[in-house]
């Protein structure tokens, strides 16, 4: 009998026998002729109230009962899983523990265990709890309850992300400190040997001195690099408000991902408006430094450097707003992902900036975001940001 009526053949002894009821009453003694007792209706009804999936588990640790619920967490029928072992429907790396303590369970050496595991489903593991109880027949079946915890998983992660990255943010401003000071050291001693080599340029061949010119320059050029980074480093963690040039922002972000995007392909600035905007300058980076890294992280690693690229473009949009794009030749979206892209918890792609913060601060700015994309072209985020007056 379907689960759906199952349900509808429960009936109380203090309700009132309308048509309704009696004719649930009848159904329910049609259940009770097909073989089926009053207490397991009742247990099939119950089972599908609750948001957590139900199951049943005889002493071989096979499926003999399952909550409908279950296929809403994981997309599959119930009818295709039952008969099969529970340990075989969890991730592989978690199959060894699960099934060891069933097996304690079945012996009774154990009466019951909870635990967090990821099964699997057809849209990809989930994070279920899984509580599992020995059952009160003494015959080595198991009862228990599958709850979905993903979301609350991939809160935790976030906010263990958070929390690191907070860390670092304390530990920044020390270490840039610690690492401009030599830097300034490094960068006064290689300027004097510099101006130093006009003295001894009788005394050696030209070419000799030439070549020290070369490399004294070379390390001097890789120090100023080191230094303006240092400066990025700081002003990352600005508080300061009021007029941001636009451009000079977008060629900060574009020199912090330098090294990622190295070897996924080239940076192109096409900055067609010169515009300041009002509001916070740290905010604005963050969200611009997380659109252009996922830009960057679009392209393939180790593939073709010179054909595909990551663009910045910025142009006057009318109506005193300045238009910021960022083009990437990267895999694209498919057009079913692209009204949830800006939802928190968006997790199309491993290793990805949240795009939902960047949305936040674009927001709060009195600005907006859009994404265009086709699957195997790119992608294109533009932002409208309102020009400081």
């Amino acid at each position: 009998m379907a689960y759906q009526q199952l349900s509808q053949v429960i009936t109380f002894e203090d309700e009132s026998p309308s048509r309704s009821a009696l004719s649930r009453m009848g159904l329910l003694a049609e259940g009770l002729r097909s073989g089926l007792s009053a207490d397991a209706l009742r247990y099939h009804f119950l089972a599908e109230q609750l948001s957590e999936v139900v199951f049943h588990l005889d002493g071989q640790g096979n499926l003999t009962f399952l909550g409908p619920t279950w296929t809403a967490l994981t997309g599959l029928a119930v009818e295709d899983v039952l008969g099969q072992p529970l340990a075989e429907m969890v991730h592989p790396e978690e199959r060894p523990r699960v099934q060891a303590l069933l097996d304690a369970i079945a012996a009774r050496v154990q009466a019951s265990f909870r635990l967090e595991l990821k099964l699997l489903a057809a849209g990809g593991p989930r994070w279920v709890e899984l509580a599992a109880h020995s059952s009160p027949t003494g015959q080595g079946e198991v009862l228990g309850t599958l709850t979905d915890v993903t979301e609350r998983r991939q809160l935790q992660a976030r906010l263990q992300q958070s929390d690191k990255l907070a860390t670092l943010g304390m530990l920044v401003p020390g270490f840039t400190h610690e690492m401009n000071n030599p830097l300034a050291f490094m960068l006064a001693n290689l300027d004097y040997l510099l101006s130093s080599m006009g003295d001894i340029a009788g005394s050696a061949p030209a070419s000799q001195v030439a070549e020290w010119r070369e490399a004294v320059g070379e390390v001097r050029e890789g120090a100023e690099r080191l230094r303006q980074l240092i400066g990025h480093l700081r002003s990352y963690r600005s508080e300061s408000q009021g007029p941001v040039d636009l451009n000079t922002l977008l060629d900060s972000v574009g020199q912090m991902v330098s090294s990622t995007l190295r070897s996924r392909g080239r940076l192109v600035r096409d900055y067609g408006a010169r515009a300041e905007v009002a509001g916070s300058e740290s905010g604005l980076r963050q969200a611009l430094l997380n659109l252009v890294l996922h830009a960057v992280l679009s392209l393939k690693d180790g593939g073709d450097t010179e054909e595909n690229e990551v663009r910045l473009v910025t142009r006057e949009a009318g109506g005193g707003s300045v238009v910021v794009e960022v083009h990437d030749t990267g895999a694209g979206f498919p057009p079913e992902q692209l009204s949830q892209i800006f939802e928190p918890g968006f997790t199309s792609r491993e290793a990805r900036p949240a795009l939902s913060v960047c949305r936040d601060i674009v927001r709060g700015l009195g600005g907006s975001i859009t994404v265009t994309s086709v699957v195997g072209r790119g992608t294109v985020f533009r932002v409208t940001l309102p020009m400081a007056s």
